[in-house]
Formats: C-alpha cells, structure tokens, sequence
C-alpha cells in the first residue's frame, strides 16, 4: 500500500513540472519577440565628424598711428627761485609776523621781519632838519644877493656921477679955473666910490659862490636823506614773491649785523625739475618745436610732471625751459630743466622741492607706426599675425621699445590681427582660435 501511494503522488507532479516549464519558455519567446521589434524600431545613429580644435590665443587688430614720442625720464623738484633773506642794515630784531616758521606760505608783499627802526628814524628827522636849514640858508643868501644887486646900481649911479665930476674938474685945471687941491679932492672921492662898487661887485660874486656850496651841501643831504629813508624801509622785510619758509635762522631780539642771514625762502610759483637725457632717448627730442630747443622761437616743448604715491597719482603740466650747454661727461647724458608754474598754495594738489618724480616729455612726431604691447613681440623681433584662422610669423622692424609698448616701423599691415598671449608653442601655418582683446594705446600729449 505504502509502494502503491508513492508512484500515485509521483504521476501526479509530472503534469505541474510540465506546466511550469511552458510557462517559462513563453515568457521567453514574448521577451525574445519583444527585444527584436524594439531593436528593428530603433533609430539609427548619425555620424559626426569631430574637428581637432586649435589653441585659443589673444590677438589686438592694429592700426597706423602718428604719436609723439614720450621720454620718460626721473628727476627731484626743486624751487627755480630760491634765497637767502639777510640784514642789509644792523640792529636788533623786535617783530616777526607770527606766522613766521618753517613750511609756511607768504603772499608776495607780505610782512616778516622788523628791525629796530628808532635810529634810522632819527637820523631821517635830522637830515630833513639839516636841509629845511640849508633851504632857509639860500632864501637868506637869495635875499642878500638882491640886496647887492641894488645897492650896486646905487654905487653904479654915483661912480657915474664922480667920474662926470672928475672929468670936469680935470677939464678946469688944465685952463687953471681950479685949484690943484680941489681936483685932488674931487678924484678922491671919484676913486672911494669905484672902490665901494668893486667891493659890493665882488661880494655879489661871492654870494653865488655861497648859493653853489650852499646847493652842493643840500645835495649831499638829500642823499643821505634817501640813504637814511632807504635804511629805514629796510628795517621791515617784507615777502619778496609768493614763497614758503625753508629755513629759519633767527629769532625776535636777536641783534643782528648787516649781512647776518635771516631765513632761507623758495618761490612757490616757479618749481623745477632737472633731468638728464641718455643718448638712446635724446635721439628723440624734439628741437625744432620752439622755446628754448628752438632758436627761432615759439611753443615750447610740452612736459607732464607725476608723483605716485601708494594711494594715489599726482600730476603736473610743464614745460622744458632750458637745456644745459653741453652734455655731462661722467654720466654721458644731456640735461635740461623742466619746469612748472602752477605750484600755488591755493591748489588742491600743490607740487614740492625735494618730491621725486617722473618726468614725461613730449618728443618728435613720427608718422605711420604701429604701436603693439611688448609682450606682441618676440625676442628675435618678430610677430604672430592671424591670417584665415592660421599662424604666420612676419618679421618686423622695431623703430623703438618705451615701457610695455613698442613701436613697429615695418612689418605689420593696417587692420592685422597680432597675437598678444598664447598658451604653449606657436609655429607657422598652426590653426588657432582667435579671442579680440582691447589695447590701450599711449596717448599723443
């Protein structure tokens, strides 16, 4: 029973075996069917042909350009009028303005110093008494010499008249009419009255030359009248020009001798800078633009003054006023003297003696150049020019390198495009792609 149940249970699990095993071959073949329509409705891929991109470079299009040549050149400002103030006359100081110190403005015409005045004062009083003296002493000389005068034709009239007498007398002795002590009396008082006019002659004559010494003393009065007033305005020093203290040498109640130095002053009006010029930078001076390049006359050669500071850049116009006679024989440079005239207090931006600065002069006009930035310019004086995407190397001629720019007088075409920055390593006929950039341009001044 136990054997015949057993083959009973083991009929009965072959058909579910079977079952199973069909039921899994038909998933099969719906996948399988499946898989093959979605493979025969799948689109198709599209072939693409995949470019090798080139290196991607910086290029500027250059164009032809007319500038000035700039030479920049350092130098130390300095004032172009600077002095001394000394004691033209001695005595002690009692004034100062009370601004009076170091570093601070004066106004032309303003006050400074003041010397002791009373002695000079003094003397000014006693020369204009002396020549008010001397001038009544004339009118009184004057006054006598009129006198003279009149009593002149006086003694005249009666010279006259004794001669006349004389005469007539002498005439009646020769027919003896009269006694010879008669004529003798009458001649006498003849000669006494010549005598009296000789004498009031001769006094006239000496009182012009009393009027002559007279006018000579009063001359040299008045001149020690100018020498005393002079003396006396020089006991108030004032500002000689717009100028600022340097230097200050004494103090209020110091005695001082004529000559004594006072104070060191500058002109803040008139500032300088002299530089000096090496050969490779004089070639480009411009000496025909006038002033003092220019013998002729006219402009003259325009300069631009900068300070630089951390925080800022402060600038000046000028221009060059004289060039030095000849050129410096230690140093092999040519010196010349820049200068500003707009260093006023009242400016926001004043310039300063001992400021080092840089100097910017404007040189000679050359005309069709190409201007490119340093970095466009190879060592052996060549350039990457971008011609249809592709890389040629033109070789230039380089007329001058100033800073980061460099002028090119042959070599470049108007509107080429000229790499500036690359990546890697550029030759001839490589494909690039070309990114513009914007280049600023030295400005004709």
């Amino acid at each position: 029973m136990a054997g015949h149940d057993k083959m009973e249970s083991q009929g009965a699990s072959k058909p579910r075996i079977w079952l199973r095993v069909a039921r899994i071959a038909v998933v099969i073949i719906i996948s399988l069917l499946v898989g093959a329509i979605l493979v025969k409705t799948r689109p198709k891929p599209q072939q693409k042909t995949v470019n090798k991109l080139g290196p991607l470079v910086d290029v500027i299009q250059i164009q032809k350009t007319s500038p000035n040549m700039i030479i920049e050149v350092y130098g130390t400002v300095r004032s172009g009028e600077r002095l001394i103030l000394t004691a033209e006359i001695s005595g002690s100081i009692v004034e100062m303005s009370p601004d009076f110190e170091e570093g601070v403005y004066f106004p032309k015409g303003s006050f400074l110093i003041r010397i002791d005045p009373r002695n000079y004062s003094l003397r000014v009083e006693k020369l204009q008494t002396e020549i008010h003296s001397l001038q009544a002493e004339l009118a009184r000389v004057a006054q006598e010499k009129k006198n003279f005068q009149a009593t002149l034709k006086i003694a005249e009239e009666e010279l006259a008249l004794s001669k006349t007498e004389f005469d007539r007398q002498l005439a009646l002795a020769k027919r003896k009419v009269v006694s010879q002590n008669e004529l003798d009396r009458v001649r006498k008082i003849w000669l006494t009255t010549r005598l009296k006019t000789q004498d009031i002659q001769n006094s006239l004559q000496l009182q012009k030359f009393r009027v002559d010494l007279l006018k000579a003393q009063q001359q040299s009065v008045r001149v020690q009248l100018k020498e005393a007033k002079l003396a006396l305005e020089r006991t108030e020093i004032r500002a000689p020009f717009n100028c600022r203290i340097a230097k200050k040498i004494t103090e209020t109640g110091q005695y001082v001798m004529a000559g004594t130095p006072l104070a060191e002053i500058y002109n803040v009006g008139i500032m300088e800078v002299e530089v000096r010029i090496p050969p490779s930078e004089a070639i480009w001076l411009n000496f025909g633009t006038g002033g003092v390049m220019d013998p002729k006359g006219g402009d003259p050669v325009k300069a631009k003054i900068i300070f630089k500071t951390p925080f800022q850049e402060l600038s000046w116009d000028g221009f060059v006023s004289r060039v030095k006679g000849q050129m410096e024989e230690q140093t092999r440079t040519l010196p010349l003297v820049v200068e500003v005239k707009n260093g006023h207090p009242s400016q926001d931006r004043p310039i300063l003696p001992g400021m080092f600065v840089m100097v910017e002069i404007v040189g000679k006009k050359i005309d069709d150049l190409f201007l490119l930035p340093r970095e466009a310019v190879r060592e052996n004086s060549s350039i990457y020019v971008v011609d249809s995407g592709k890389i040629e190397v033109r070789p230039v001629e380089i007329l001058r390198r100033s800073g980061d720019q460099v002028y090119i007088k042959k070599g470049g075409s108007q509107g080429e495009k000229v790499v500036t920055r690359f990546p890697g390593v550029l030759s001839e006929g490589m494909t690039v792609r070309v990114r513009q950039v914007p280049f600023e341009k030295e400005a004709p001044k």
